[in-house]
């Protein structure tokens, strides 16, 4: 079947009648409208008008700036123990040595290209305050030679102000070896000899080291430091491996000046395992006589090492501030009255007012008494640093001696400060 096919289509022009008239819409025209230049509309306006535009303009911003104007100055918030960790100490300026080449010291303290004694000049003023304390310890029947005083007053930001009695003699320094393990770790960290990742995992016993002296924490920092472990006698290299390793924490200060220090033995007892003294490995440290080395520091060692603490050197600026958080005490009798561990009582800390930065580190045997401290009052009267160490077993029966001493200096720094 075949499709149909259309014719083809027409398409025819469709023409308009003749008679229709096609109607166009009317183009809309906009009406231009003229506008006054600035300046003439200013020339046009009255003398009078001008000076209410002024004055309206000026009482606006005037307005508008009022918040900020009448805000007061911001202060740096001067510290406390609840609020600040610590003051910022800016050494004075020390013109600077020769350049010469850094030797490679490897694990070595850092504070040892501009010396400690660099920034502190011996004082007659301050030394007559630690002959006042001899004086008190011998009023009280109390021997003087196994007594050691370091006294530096920082309150002066030109130069820092050094007095000793018997400050470089070495003793034992009990817990006060802490305060140096501290550094030594943050030392280590800052070296990438313990990674950083490692770090928070002692943090917790970094805290209970510092905070309540425990000796099983310490433990642990000594053993990371060192990269050593506690246990059974050692014989041959596998011995004398160890002895160095364990002995790098001495030569990580001794490097940087503090000559003679050593603090390579743990404090005892242990209570994981149980230890009331050096065992195995940890007894073959000895020397050529075949005799127990023991930690030995003097009091111008750990005044130094608080001194370069708060004045930001010890290892760097962060560590240092962290250093200076674990050392924080509160004095308030309430925060370590009910505390067995505290550092407080029969210590430096007891006889002081409560509204001041305190922070310190104490050691304590049946026959020795220490403790360093840095002191700060929230006017900055008084900002010093006192270490006290006594060897002798008077000293640790005797729980008001410290106190007193501290009490004396604080109170004659004061009186320092207003002359």
């Amino acid at each position: 079947m075949h499709a149909e096919k259309l014719p083809p289509q027409t398409f025819r022009r469709r023409v308009s009648p003749p008679n229709r008239v096609v109607k166009k819409r009317p183009v809309k025209v906009r009406r231009r409208v003229k506008t006054k230049n600035i300046k003439v509309l200013l020339t046009q306006l009255k003398y009078k008008n001008i000076l209410i535009l002024a004055a309206v303009f000026l009482t606006a911003s005037w307005i508008i700036t009022l918040p900020f104007r009448s805000r007061p100055v911001s202060e740096t918030a001067l510290p406390t123990p609840q609020s600040s960790v610590s003051p910022t100490l800016v050494p004075p300026y020390v013109p600077p040595l020769p350049e010469q080449t850094p030797e490679d010291l490897g694990f070595a303290y850092n504070v040892r290209k501009l010396p400690y004694q660099s920034y502190i000049q011996d004082s007659p003023k301050l030394q007559q305050i630690v002959n006042e304390l001899v004086d008190i310890a011998k009023e009280r029947g109390l021997p003087t030679e196994p007594l050691s005083i370091s006294l530096i007053d920082v309150s002066n930001r030109d130069k820092h102000k050094f007095a000793g009695y018997q400050n470089q003699v070495l003793r034992y320094p009990a817990s006060v070896a802490k305060l140096f393990w501290m550094a030594a770790f943050y030392g280590a960290v800052e070296e990438g000899l313990i990674d950083d990742n490692e770090e928070s995992k002692f943090h917790k016993d970094l805290r209970l080291m510092m905070q309540i002296s425990h000796n099983d924490s310490a433990s642990k920092i000594l053993d990371a430091i060192t990269d050593t472990k506690s246990g059974g006698i050692l014989e041959g290299e596998e011995l004398q491996t160890w002895l160095e390793k364990r002995t790098s924490v001495n030569e990580f200060f001794q490097k940087a000046g503090y000559q003679g220090l050593r603090i390579n033995t743990k404090n005892y007892p242990l209570y994981s395992p149980s230890q009331n003294g050096p065992v195995g490995r940890d007894r073959q440290l000895r020397d050529e006589s075949d005799k127990f080395l023991r930690n030995l520091i003097s009091s111008d060692h750990a005044a130094r090492l608080i001194y370069e603490i708060y004045t930001r050197q010890s290892i760097s600026r962060k560590y240092s501030t962290r250093m200076a958080y674990l050392l924080t005490r509160d004095l308030k009798p309430e925060a370590w009255q009910n505390d067995p561990s505290n550092g407080i009582q029969g210590f430096l800390g007891e006889s002081l007012p409560t509204n001041i930065y305190f922070g310190s580190k104490i050691g304590y045997t049946q026959n020795h008494r220490l403790d360093v401290a840095f002191v700060r009052t929230l006017d900055d009267k008084a900002i010093y640093i006192l270490a006290v160490f006594a060897e002798d077993a008077a000293y640790a029966k005797d729980e008001e001696i410290f106190p007193k001493l501290s009490r004396h200096v604080y109170d004659r720094m004061i009186a320092l400060d207003s002359q």
